[in-house]
């Protein structure tokens, strides 16, 4: 999937000066490409992300997406979209709190091909935290449910990950193996991997492009 931003800036920072390669800038995220988006916090992270996936559109400039202008993409193209071709890692994680690991997991559109409910509970397995497949999510640490939020949006089939600060509350064994899973999915599907991080420390070889 290739995304193309031409002078976009949220609203919030209209007037203000920003030195940034996304704001007020023009910026291709190329096809298969890894990328890693550092800014501190209020640079509007958080925010570029959902402009990505259409979910807020308080901004100027334009956003395109295979060439095409978001504002001209219509609402049964984004659920398309967001089923098959995009998949994302929020900071509030999205997850339902009062259904299971497993529940959680069942609630993707369908699997990618070649994962089904027993490669994922090896995943689970991998990841730490089998014990937890029938625990409701809310009686896990956060830790815990970011693992599960990543193995959630990896296995269905997409074409861009979109990641928003995905291992902020991992230990560094489990951010070593969740880099690998998503490293791994990413060759699988041919994917563009797009991640925001406070400190840009990765083992993933991403391009840095500052927010």
């Amino acid at each position: 999937m290739e995304i193309q931003l031409n002078q976009v800036c949220p609203n919030v920072f209209e007037g203000i000066k920003i030195n940034s390669e996304v704001w007020n800038s023009n910026l291709l995220i190329e096809n298969e490409g890894r990328y890693q988006i550092l800014a501190q916090s209020g640079r509007g992270k958080t925010s570029f992300l959902y402009f990505l996936l259409g979910l807020r559109n308080d901004y100027t400039g334009e956003i395109q997406i295979n060439q095409k202008r978001i504002q001209d993409i219509k609402e049964e193209e984004w659920v398309k979209l967001r089923k098959t071709k995009m998949t994302s890692i929020f900071q509030d994680l999205q997850l339902i709190g009062h259904l299971t690991v497993a529940e959680n997991i069942r609630l993707i559109p369908e699997y990618a091909k070649g994962y089904d409910e027993d490669v994922i509970q090896k995943i689970v397995t991998n990841l730490g935290i089998e014990e937890k497949w029938n625990e409701k999510v809310n009686t896990l640490s956060f830790g815990q449910k970011q693992r599960v939020a990543i193995i959630r949006s990896i296995c269905k089939p997409f074409e861009i990950l979109l990641c928003d600060e995905p291992f902020s509350h991992l230990d560094t064994e489990n951010t070593r193996l969740c880099q690998s899973l998503i490293l791994k999915r990413l060759d699988e599907e041919k994917a563009s991997l797009l991640i925001t991080t406070l400190d840009g420390e990765s083992e993933m070889a991403l391009k840095t492009i500052n927010l």
